[in-house]
């Protein structure tokens, strides 16, 4: 009987210990760490011409680099508002860690999702996102991209680079210029195309 008396006391102690530690110290604890501040760039972006013929190939280099704290993931992507088809776009190369993918084909919802406030549009051109996860701080990844524009005039591109965590403005590259369908700054780049 006094063994079941202790055994039950030591429970209680441990439990009051436990929900005392979870409701009051760790908590504490947990709003004193400071977040991560990644801080995403792109260092560089390079078109293979300026001025390219109806049915060749243009091709993207872009490069970007993680000037802050690690982040759990960066992406640097790639836009073609020109673009309604994804027939015409190849990842030529690249050294991100993860596979690039092909994003939000027309038609598609599509939402940049970095706070429950982020709402989803209708997507209205392609896209391609090349990422690594986790980005460390200082690293620097690039890709060359190649696409094919499809009519004549100016062909636009898109070029981005978002850090997550997205804990402060700097998690956002450019942090002006133009909005994109997602209502994210981009630096825009263009090419025209003229008939063969």
């Amino acid at each position: 009987m006094l063994k079941a008396i202790i055994l039950i006391v030591a429970v209680a102690v441990a439990l009051g210990v436990y929900f005392s530690l979870s409701l009051y110290v760790f908590p504490q604890l947990y709003q004193s760490i400071e977040a991560r501040r990644p801080q995403a760039i792109v260092t560089d972006v390079s078109l293979s011409a300026p001025d390219i013929a109806l049915g060749q190939a243009l091709t993207i280099s872009v490069t970007g680099t993680n000037n802050g704290d690690d982040a759990d993931m960066q992406i640097v992507s790639v836009g073609f508002p020109n673009l309604t088809t994804t027939d015409n776009i190849k990842i030529l190369k690249h050294n991100f860690d993860q596979t690039p993918m092909l994003i939000a084909p027309p038609g598609e919802l599509s939402s940049s999702g970095y706070s429950d406030t982020d709402s989803s549009v209708l997507a209205q051109y392609t896209s391609i996102e090349v990422f690594s996860r986790p980005w460390e701080a200082g690293k620097t990844y690039s890709a060359d991209i190649e696409v094919i524009p499809k009519t004549e005039g100016r062909f636009v591109v898109f070029i981005k680079s978002v850090a997550l965590p997205h804990t402060w403005e700097q998690a956002h590259y450019p942090q002006d210029g133009t909005l994109d369908q997602q209502k994210e700054f981009v630096e825009t780049y263009s090419v025209e195309v003229t008939k063969p």
